[in-house]
């Protein structure tokens, strides 16, 4: 087996491995996948407004809704109104969301970090592109599968 078809494989385990570590995190916050997909956006660096929420979740706006309202009752999202605009609502993560998703996912960042030190900038380079390439292509074939 080249080294092609063994990327392709590892990247397979990735995904599942992600998988799992979702689905636990989301048991340990009490959620379903749905809003935690949801939480997990609004670590965004500019925070989205619903209907921006429900476009990156590929939801409906009524469905959004009703995860905003889920992640609000369960302490971990809020509904502000924009400085700049009072009409426009955006959606939050709360402290306790950045608490709890620090203590979960914040080992995870520290040992990929500490990981990724060991390669050169070239090395780094080419590893992100990989993953564009593959985000992007992810996106372009689920844009395709839901036509």
């Amino acid at each position: 087996m080249g080294l092609a078809e063994q990327l392709g494989e590892a990247m397979q385990a990735y995904q599942r491995a992600v998988d799992v570590l979702d689905q636990r995190a989301a048991d340990l916050l009490g959620l379903n996948r749905t809003d935690m997909r949801c939480l997990e956006l609004l670590f965004a660096p500019e925070p989205p407004s619903p209907g921006e929420l429900a476009a990156a979740a590929g939801m409906t706006t009524g469905g959004v809704t009703t995860a905003i309202d889920r992640l609000e009752r369960a302490g971990y999202a809020t509904r502000e109104r924009d400085s700049a605009d009072r009409r426009r609502v955006t959606v939050r993560p709360t402290e306790a969301a950045n608490r709890k998703i620090g203590a979960i996912y914040g080992p995870i960042v520290t040992d990929g970090q500490k990981f990724l030190r060991r390669y050169d900038d070239q090395t780094l380079a080419h590893i992100l592109e990989f993953i564009t390439h593959a985000t992007q292509s992810c996106h372009e074939h689920a844009e395709r599968l839901s036509r």
